[in-house]
Order: structure tokens, then sequence, then C-alpha cells
């Protein structure tokens, strides 16, 4: 898409904002002209697994190669992919299924890693729930519907042999905060949340007198059902542009991210603190929700096994979320 793309490695004397044009005109990328990507918009999901990359940028051998790099959070994706059409972002964090679906759309997006192996779980008042099965014949919230959230609990249902819309009675909200909100002041007694919204209606509810119970972790029953496979929800992903125009940035990257998962693993306090001033998530918030994040720094090829499976299932309930078909088997880097 000729619109991704400037001229400034083919055409030298111009001075575009770090990106290069050459590879998308088919051309090869010669080292000598191999740049800096300077003025580099990177796109953060909502999502904290993200803090891994907010915190690989504070390193020097990431500023070396991305200099005045920008970071800001996309609020959805229309909001990602018009930085992506617009040439500005190459570099974002993800939902796993939103590479593919742009991939499968004609976008020249990769993905590199995986950063979150799932962070859904049920959150309930009712002690009576200790299991998928249980949530049978009771009341929940969920939210983004048709999503990929509601379509993991679904796929779960249906490998328990329930059917979500028969054997329950799920109403659903808009974003996950508002149905933590909800379960934090009694007004629903048990929702399906994402984190750090569980964490948030537990905290919440306790400050009123009132206990909640972590009930069901999604990913265990995910990969109950599934081998041992787990559930790679979120990570990180690349354009092809800074593939071949940026290699020692793409060299930063694979060499960085373990690191930085293990530095935001290990200063827990510290992190919490990048998140709120990097992320607009409270410290306190972002520190007591961080070990049911399930952070890793894994390659999208090393895992490729689960993200496929991860990726029919979605298919099996939506298929528009995927664009109707698998990701060709080069959407998946090593790390």
């Amino acid at each position: 898409m000729d619109e991704l793309v400037s001229r400034r490695t083919l055409l030298g004397a111009l001075a575009f904002a770090g990106l290069g044009g050459a590879a998308t005109l088919g051309l090869p990328v010669p080292g000598a002209l191999a740049r800096p990507a300077v003025g580099l918009d990177v796109l953060g999901a909502p999502n904290a697994s993200t803090i891994v990359l907010v915190r690989l940028m504070q390193t020097a051998a990431f500023a070396d190669q991305a200099p005045s790099a920008n970071f800001r959070l996309w609020r959805d994706t229309d909001d990602l992919r018009a930085g992506i059409v617009s040439g500005r972002t190459l570099l974002f964090t993800t939902p796993t299924h939103v590479p593919a679906n742009l991939a499968n759309r004609g976008l020249p997006i990769k993905l590199l890693a995986i950063l979150s192996m799932g962070h859904l779980f049920v959150v309930t008042q009712d002690e009576s729930i200790k299991k998928f099965q249980d949530l049978a014949g009771k009341e929940l919230v969920g939210f983004f519907r048709n999503d990929m959230p509601d379509l993991v609990f679904r796929s779960i249902a249906q490998g328990y042999g329930m059917d979500p819309d028969k054997d329950m009675k799920i109403s659903y909200v808009r974003t996950p905060m508002e149905a933590a909100q909800m379960l934090a002041a009694g007004r629903t007694p048990t929702a399906i949340l994402s984190e750090p919204p569980a964490t948030a209606a537990m905290m919440l509810a306790k400050k009123e007198g009132r206990a909640l119970i972590r009930a069901i972790s999604l990913q265990d029953d995910w990969k109950a059902q599934h081998n041992g496979l787990g559930l790679p929800m979120a990570g990180i992903a690349v354009h092809q542009k800074l593939i071949d125009e940026n290699p020692e940035l793409l060299a930063a990257l694979r060499a960085g991210l373990v690191p930085a998962k293990d530095w935001v693993m290990g200063n827990v306090a510290e992190a919490g603190q990048l998140a709120q001033d990097k992320m607009d998530m409270k410290a306190q918030m972002f520190e007591a929700s961080l070990g049911h994040f399930n952070v890793v720094a894994e390659g999208a090829r090393t895992l490729k096994p689960g993200l496929v499976t991860f990726y029919e299932a979605i298919l099996k309930l939506q298929p528009d979320a995927l664009s109707g078909k698998l990701p060709a088997d080069d959407f998946y880097l090593d790390l």
C-alpha cells in the first residue's frame, strides 16, 4: 500500500520522520542505508502487559535505534489502523487477534512476541461458584460482546458442553471497568473481568465491607481444554517496514524484551510507577494486579501451536474477527 510509505531511504535528500520506502517499492534496503527510526510512533494496547515494551523503551539500546520515539495508548482498533495506514506506527502492542486480522486484510504486519498468556477471570460474590460448570443457571455480566474476552468465555463454555446463551444469563456492558463497578457496587453477583478491573472490583468491594472471590481463571480452563496450550492473549507486532529498514531496532527488541519482562516482574513498585507515568494506570492497582497477568516474553513462532489453536477457536465463533482465515506462516516471527 503506497500510502504507507515515504521515500526517504530511496531518495536520501528527503528527510521524512524516520520512515524509508525502498522495501515497499520492492527494492532491497542496503545495510549502509539502514538508519535509526527517528520519531517512531509506538502505540500500546490499554493492557498492563504493555509495560514490558514501555520498560524496553527506557533502555539505551532502544533509544539509540529509535531516538525521540513517542509512546501512547491506542483507544480502539480504528485508532491503531489509522496509525498504521499513515505510516507513523511500525510497532505496537495488541490483543493477538488484531494483527492477524490486519495481516489477513493485506497490511504487512507480523507478530513478534507474546506478552501475556491470559488475564481473564470470573469474579463473584457467590461462594457456590468454584468451577466453570457452576455457572449453569447463574446471572453474570460480560463485556466486549463478540470480541476476544467474550469469545474466549464462549469457547470454554462450549468445551464443557454448555450453551452460554441458554445455560446461563449473560448481560453485557461496554467496558470491563463498567462490569467491575457493577460488581463492586453489588448490582450484579458475578462478572467476567480482565485485569486490572478484576483487582479493582475486589479492592472497591472490600472498602465497602463486601467480599468478592476470583473464582475461575479462564486461562486455566483454556489450558485444560487444549492439551496444556496456553491462552496467548496479548503481544507485540511490527510492520514489515521496520523489519526491512530498521534491522538494528528489531535486534534491540529481540534482545531486550526478556530482560524488560524480568525487570518488570522483579521491580513491581518501580513498574507500577512507570505504568502510572506512561499508561494512566494507578500504581497501587497495577502492583496488586500484576501477578494475575501471566506476563511472558516469548517469540510468536515458538508459541505458534497455541496461537493457531486460539485463532481456530475464534474462527469457529466469529470468522470476521480474523477476516475469515488463519494468518500465513510468515506472520509468526522468532524472538
